[in-house]
């Protein structure tokens, strides 16, 4: 069986003159070949690989996530870029997929960055949405973190700034620049990644932490806790939860705080 059933051809041709690693072009010819009726068979013949190998590389560049492919195989670390951003490696690929939806040279550029060994924090390219629910609304009104409508639930009731709320996250910002841009008054003390006062856990969506530690693996991947001090959103919108560094898995990791005896504002 020939062509290809979930990349456009003329994507992988504007792809071409943008890759620098002789593997990426060799796949993406590959692909290209195959389209115009080429068979595995002969392509393992053309590049010296076994049948499966032919048959992997083709089916790895078509399909939805031929751009996070590509990154791969021009050097992209997508392990380390994970751990440098406290997410998960899904996230990060899903991250550089959505890549496909900017013009070829520019996403390209951005592969070229991360392939040379440049961790930056990752962004939607664009503002983010964040919705925010205080812990003590979400108590008070016997709600659960793991309801599936808890923020249809917070729309829905009377609650208000600060209890409930939700700002837009510009490219450069944290979650709690914005927060103040907006002109919230959360709990902060460090603003560097190293204490527990502006965590918030994550209920939907996906925040990248360039340069926290103080969070353990079980807390960012059990609890979804994140710091909003260091917080980069990597998705078009993210909800969560505010008003967590008091509770018990993360009062341990506070500090003497400028807003502590404040009354919060927003």
């Amino acid at each position: 069986m020939t062509g290809l059933d979930h990349v456009a051809v003329d994507t992988l041709r504007e792809w071409l003159p943008e890759v620098r690693e002789a593997r990426t072009t060799e796949a993406l010819m590959a692909a290209i070949a195959h389209d115009r009726g080429i068979d595995v068979d002969e392509l393992a013949a053309w590049y010296g690989w076994s049948t499966a190998e032919a048959t992997a590389t083709v089916d790895a560049i078509d399909s939805p996530s031929f751009v996070a492919e590509i990154a791969r195989r021009e050097g992209v670390d997508m392990e380390a870029v994970a751990a440098e951003s406290n997410l998960s490696t899904a996230t990060v690929v899903d991250w550089f997929d959505g890549l496909g939806d900017r013009p070829v040279p520019e996403a390209a550029d951005v592969i070229r960055r991360y392939a040379v060994g440049s961790v930056e924090p990752l962004t939607t390219g664009s503002p983010s949405t964040v919705y925010h629910l205080s812990y003590d609304a979400l108590a008070e009104r016997g709600w659960s973190l793991d309801d599936p409508d808890l923020f249809e639930k917070a729309a829905e009731s009377a609650l208000d700034l600060p209890e409930y709320g939700r700002f837009l996250v510009e490219e450069d910002e944290s979650i709690l620049e914005a927060a103040e841009r907006g002109g919230r008054s959360w709990p902060y003390a460090c603003r560097g990644g190293a204490c527990s006062n502006c965590a918030v856990l994550v209920v939907d969506g996906d925040v990248a932490m360039p340069g926290q530690s103080i969070l353990s693996d079980e807390q960012i991947r059990e609890t979804n806790a994140r710091l909003a001090c260091v917080g980069v959103p990597v998705t078009d919108e993210v909800q969560i939860v505010t008003g967590v560094g008091d509770l018990k898995e993360f009062a341990d990791l506070r500090l003497p705080s400028p807003m502590d005896g404040a009354e919060p504002s927003a």
